[in-house]
């Protein structure tokens, strides 16, 4: 079990690196750029967010996760929105809140400084203008999805756990359906990946079970906001198709980006990654590779792929010599947090 945390961990932290390096980019600019495709850590140009950041380093998409997974482990598993919360003022105060807070994130983490003097409803009053919406990702961004797989690593492969512990997690920073629809559709498929006698299909079985669950749980809140948008369940369904019916791998990446895209919507990055996984028949290091080489938010796209690929192939399917660059790179311990996590799922059991 332990290779499997572990490779979640890991598999989150080499995407989310590898595509550091090609976030922004187009596909035609990435071979530009690099000279091909990019499959191995590599320096981040200086047009893109992680300029002047090292090969092999993280960006938000697994260092929020990260500071995430030890709140839980301290709170010895319990999900509330508060930790959540706790989390995030903790990630505000480091090198990569600067160059790396999206929009929303940024937003919250100067929200909750502001010691109280605005009230939450007011404060999401405020969020919740036209104009801060006129992108309905706004709000509904793939951030949310990139801190759910902590939910599923520590749900010790109880689907549901993990489904509700992602709605309250989600709620400290993105409060709307389609952004915790999300969220649950990757929970859910670490959590299922996590399991020694799963495959694919029922990975990508709990994944659209965890958007429809998800969707049903923000729905039911009141302290929820709610405005139009496509929905995450139904682009998992033509990501599907797409994975399963359009040739080629080239081609399948070719449709995910030109049917659903891969930019900052989760409605957009979830799907696709769903239907990158399918491609490779959920082999890591090639998902891995289409995440990082497909363009716009690949760091995201990476980190996601690389959890749900890396819980369900193991440690052992990422490329020798990566787990001691990612810790050394970024002065992180997976291995000692991929043990602590094995652990509660003892005391769990």
């Amino acid at each position: 079990m332990n290779q499997k945390i572990l490779g979640c961990l890991l598999g989150a932290a080499v995407g989310d690196a590898m595509g550091s390096a090609t976030e922004t980019k187009s596909t035609r600019q990435i071979e530009k750029t690099f000279g091909g495709r990019v499959e191995e850590f590599k320096e981040p140009p200086m047009d893109t967010m992680a300029r002047g950041r090292r090969a092999g380093q993280v960006t938000d998409a697994f260092s929020i996760p990260y500071i995430l997974t030890e709140h839980l482990l301290n709170a010895d598993g319990k999900a509330s929105k508060e930790l959540g919360q706790k989390a995030l003022l903790e990630w505000g105060k480091t090198e990569y809140f600067e160059p790396f807070a999206g929009m929303t994130t940024r937003s919250v983490v100067n929200r909750l400084r502001e010691d109280d003097k605005m009230g939450t409803w007011a404060f999401a009053g405020r969020l919740g203008t036209k104009l801060y919406k006129s992108h309905y990702y706004a709000l509904s961004s793939n951030g949310a999805a990139s801190k759910a797989y902590p939910e599923g690593l520590l749900s010790a492969g109880d689907i549901q756990k993990a489904i509700e512990d992602t709605v309250e997690i989600t709620m400290s920073s993105h409060d709307d359906p389609y952004s915790i629809s999300g969220a649950c559709a990757i929970a859910a498929a670490v959590s299922e990946a996590l399991k020694s006698d799963t495959d694919l299909y029922k990975i990508v079985q709990a994944a659209k079970y965890g958007s429809v669950e998800g969707e049903k749980f923000a729905r039911k809140r009141d302290d929820i906001w709610t405005y139009p948008g496509p929905s995450v369940t139904k682009r998992i369904d033509m990501a599907v198709k797409i994975a399963m019916h359009s040739g080629s791998q080239q081609n399948v990446v070719q449709e995910l980006s030109e049917r659903i895209g891969s930019g900052p919507a989760i409605a957009e990055t979830v799907p696709t990654a769903l239907g990158i996984l399918i491609s490779n028949q959920g082999r890591t290091m090639e998902s891995i590779y289409d995440a990082v080489n497909i363009g716009d938010e690949t760091s995201a796209i990476g980190c996601i792929v690389g959890a749900v690929a890396g819980a369900f192939r193991g440690a052992d399917s990422i490329t020798e010599g990566y787990l001691e660059i990612i810790e050394k790179e970024n002065k992180m311990d997976l291995c000692s947090q991929a043990e602590r996590i094995e652990k509660l799922w003892g005391n769990i059991s």
